[in-house]
């Protein structure tokens, strides 16, 4: 599948127009990436920034007014310790019925004027064990007298009759029977009436508060459903949770919260979910209010700023692609084009011409085409006709060497009248001239060592009549050289020129050797002379001749030796090769080099 995949990829991305659209798309998904990460990161820190300032701002102020509250509360109460008579009959004895009137009406008078506030009022006189309670928790409010058991014992007694807690406690909702009770209760206040002398309590007033003015100030800072407020002492104890049941690993939390410090917030992780805490104690009374939210409810609006931006990124990305699309096609439309051309002059067709619109890269390069394509028609022609012309000169070189069909029937003739007279020498002679003849007209351009060999020693005993003794010929071939292919008439043509150069230039005898033999990877016919050899400057002008391309520019008396040499490329090999050269003690070697496999 990977691979399937793969090539799938490698043919869609052959053409340009597709590569241009995918790198297009690879670009605008990377800038739609960091550009959403980036902004997700940068929102998140912008809201969680903002949500900790107004945060600390909103609890700092619901502690201030939690310490107002509570304030009035104990002045409330404290209205009953600068009532004088209330104090004396709190030291009177409970059978006096004027005592006990006094401090009823005393608890009416301060429950139903008060707030709605105060869900009730009650007062313990510790010396005669009673409790006077007037409560809005019932059906019908009224005053209710009861003896209690036990109540000295109670935590928040001790510590109300403490002078360290300033004569007063505060204490949570204690739980009932009725779980309703609970929840519109937020605490109740206690404060001890001292005797002052005996610094024991006289009496201990309770006032128990709904939750009406606790629910307003959570109201106020609670925006989201995903928010959880809660309110502990200065002891930890817990006053109130917003989500209605006590906070999974609260002990954790309050472990976690460095308490030196009177606000301030943290990261902190409850189970599988992470919250974000925001805390805040109060300077008076040491409440703390603790605002978690759920880091993902706080980067909600942040997720969905960033999912509309991808949902932007992607429109942008599809019309950038159709806009591409298009631009590629106009671009790549002119290529395919000029591609289409290119392949038919790679098919040797080289008429072809591209129409020339604008003043674009493409249009410059479709001129240049053009220029190309008429400068190789040029170049064509001009190598068609050079080579016409050096085939035709060629021709007229072979046709310089051989001799018309008639000569040979004429000298058949006088082979006939020489027999007739028995003038034998001549009838070889004539049979001599006639096989190079009839050898010269023979089909075909190259032949094997052996047949030209013969034709050679028929073109010396002819050179031998004319010469006598100043002329003679030494032949040594190795066994099996003779299979090897060489020019007609080319070894014929050496032994002319050493006969031409040297006998016809000098008197003394001349001594001419053919050779024929295997070297390294190669097979060597040489023709060597006894002359006086060819001048240096001379030599350096026929090696360099060899070596031309142009042979015809050269000189016309050597062109036998540079059409050899061609014929030698052409019918041959197109390694092979004449050398000329001087030999040490006189004379010249002419060696025909022909490559051979071993």
């Amino acid at each position: 599948m990977k691979l399937f995949l793969l090539n799938r990829l490698r043919n869609f991305t052959r053409k340009l127009g597709n590569k241009l659209g995918l790198a297009f798309s690879l670009i605008v998904c990377v800038l739609i990436l960091v550009l959403a990460t980036v902004s997700y990161y940068r929102t998140t820190w912008i809201i969680k920034d903002n949500y900790i300032s107004n945060t600390a701002k909103e609890l700092e102020h619901m502690n201030e007014s939690l310490d107002n509250y509570v304030a009035q509360i104990d002045a409330l109460s404290l209205s009953f310790r600068r009532d004088d008579n209330f104090m004396e009959a709190l030291m009177n004895d409970e059978e006096d019925f004027s005592s006990r009137l006094y401090i009823e009406n005393q608890l009416r008078n301060l429950f139903y004027p008060s707030s709605r506030d105060i869900a009730a009022v009650s007062l313990f006189i510790p010396r005669t064990g009673a409790q006077y309670t007037i409560s809005r928790l019932t059906d019908s409010p009224k005053l209710e007298v009861d003896h209690p058991r036990h109540m000295t014992s109670n935590r928040w007694y001790k510590e109300a009759s403490s002078r360290a807690s300033a004569f007063r406690s505060i204490e949570p909702p204690v739980p009932s029977s009725r779980a309703a009770d609970m929840d519109n209760e937020f605490f109740t206040f206690h404060r001890a009436l001292i005797n002052i002398p005996s610094q024991r309590p006289l009496g201990m007033v309770s006032i128990t508060i709904n939750s009406a003015y606790r629910d307003k100030m959570i109201s106020d800072i609670l925006e989201q459903d995903a928010e959880v407020i809660a309110i502990f002492d200065r002891n930890n104890t817990s006053f109130f949770n917003s989500s209605g049941k006590t906070l999974s690993h609260e002990a954790d939390l309050l472990r976690s919260i460095d308490w030196t410090k009177p606000e301030g917030y943290l990261n902190w992780s409850s189970g599988k979910q992470d919250f974000l805490v925001t805390y805040d104690v109060s300077p008076g009374d040491g409440w703390k209010l603790i605002k978690l939210i759920s880091t993902s409810a706080l980067n909600e609006r942040a997720a969905n700023t960033r999912n509309l931006e991808f949902l932007i990124g992607l429109a942008f990305l599809l019309i950038g692609t159709l806009l591409v699309t298009f631009a590629t096609k106009t671009i790549t439309r002119p290529l395919k084009r000029l591609s289409k051309q290119m392949e038919k002059v790679g098919g040797a067709n080289f008429d072809v011409m591209i129409d020339i619109n604008g003043n674009d890269e493409i249009a410059y390069l479709s001129k240049k085409f053009n220029a190309m394509v008429a400068k190789i028609n040029e170049l064509i022609n001009e190598e068609y006709k050079a080579k016409l012309g050096e085939k035709t000169a060629r021709m007229k070189a072979l046709e310089a060497q051989i001799n018309p069909h008639f000569l040979y029937n004429a000298l058949q003739t006088i082979s006939t009248e020489a027999l007739v007279h028995k003038v034998d020498h001549i009838d070889r002679m004539v049979q001599a001239l006639a096989y190079i003849l009839r050898y010269s007209i023979r089909t075909g351009d190259h032949v094997n060592l052996s047949r030209e060999m013969k034709n050679v020693e028929s073109y010396v005993m002819l050179q031998q009549a004319r010469y006598g003794e100043r002329l003679s010929v030494q032949i040594g071939l190795e066994e099996s050289i003779g299979d090897i292919h060489v020019p007609k008439m080319a070894v014929q043509l050496l032994v002319e020129n050493s006969i031409k150069h040297v006998l016809e230039q000098t008197l003394s005898p001349v001594m001419i050797r053919i050779r024929g033999y295997f070297g390294e990877s190669r097979a060597i016919i040489e023709v060597s002379d006894n002359g006086p050899g060819i001048p240096q400057d001379r030599l350096k002008e026929l090696q360099e001749l060899l070596q031309k391309e142009n042979w015809l520019s050269g000189q016309q008396e050597s062109i036998g030796l540079r059409n050899l040499s061609e014929r030698l490329k052409l019918l041959i090999h197109t390694g092979a090769r004449l050398d000329i050269r001087n030999h040490p003690e006189g004379g010249v070697s002419v060696q025909i080099i022909i490559p051979v496999e071993d």
